[in-house]
This record gives structure tokens, sequence and C-alpha cells, in this order.
């Protein structure tokens, strides 16, 4: 489906979603959640992104023929003019939240596609929200606990404290009176 991008001025954060005039997404056959690939059809060396589908019944926030791009997604994509919109699966790690859900251990890479997926915003608020009902519900392993404290530190920056490292915290002296 080919569609003429509208900047809407409204921010998500780091989640990745566009919004879609909701005749469009039921010939789309599109449902508000669902993954979709977005292709920017005024650039040829510009690679398509994933997005989560939002969905408008007010033609005066996005009409037929229109996609709607939150400030966020602009960054993303360049801000095209025209675009092509597809239903697209949802990443992996959706499928490592259900094996969560359903009581397995995560190895350290689908703990790893988890938390990328999430700092990249690839995930639904749903889908995150899933992933931690399930840890919630069936714990983690010290595997698991270690991956995920790992796949976190790599997600953001690493400041490096050098060599030499103190810490004083919680240091107590007794002294005794005679």
């Amino acid at each position: 489906m080919k569609l003429k991008v509208k900047k809407i001025n409204f921010e998500t954060g780091n989640v990745k979603v566009v919004v879609l005039n909701s005749e469009d997404a039921k010939k789309m056959g599109g449902k508000a959640g669902d993954h979709v690939l977005v292709k920017n059809l005024d650039s040829k060396t510009q690679k398509s992104l994933i997005a989560i589908l939002d969905i408008s019944y007010s033609d005066s926030i996005v009409a037929p023929g229109e996609l709607g791009f939150l400030l966020d997604m602009g960054k993303s994509l360049k801000m095209a003019e025209r675009v092509s919109i597809f239903l697209a699966e949802p990443p992996n790690s959706f499928k490592f939240i259900k094996k969560k859900i359903d009581g397995h251990s995560l190895n350290s890479e689908e703990i790893n596609d988890i938390i990328f997926d999430a700092a990249s915003g690839l995930l639904s608020q749903i889908e995150l929200t899933a992933f931690i009902t399930g840890v919630s519900i069936n714990g983690m392993n010290n595997n698991e606990m270690t991956a995920l404290t790992l796949a976190e530190a790599r997600s953001g920056e690493i400041f490096d404290f050098g060599s030499e490292v103190f810490d004083k915290h919680s240091t107590y002296i007794a002294v005794s009176v005679m």
C-alpha cells in the first residue's frame, strides 16, 4: 500500500510507531499493535524499517492515503514524502517472550535479542509487559539473570572506571572507649 507521509507533532520516546487511518488499516488487514514494514519510496539507498502500527479513527489526524509519522520516526526514515507499508512478522524476540511466558528458560542469545529489540524501540509496550510478566511468574535462573544484566549493560553506554576502583560505600568504623 502506497501512502503519503504526514508529520504528526507527537513524540513517543523510543518506540517506533506509525499511524494509519482506520479505512487503510482495514484494507491492509492491520490492527493496532501489528508490526509493519515501512519503505521510503523517495530513496533508493535507505533501508526499510519496522514500526508498530497505531490506528486513527479521525480523518483530521491521518486521512485515508496518509501514514502518520511521529517526530521520533522522522529521525529514523529521513522524513520521506511517500512510503509503502506492509504487514510484517513480529521480531524473533517476540517468540522468546512467549517461550518465557510458557515457563521455559532463555539462553543468553535470546535474552540479548529481547533487550536489543526493546532498546531499539521494536517491541510494543504490550510485548515488554508480557516479558516482564513471564519473568515475574516463572522467575529467572542464575544464567538468565547474568545474561539479562550483561545485555542491559551492553544496550547503553558503558563507563570505564579504570583499573583501580575503590568503594567506600557503607564503611563503618567502630571505636571502643576504655
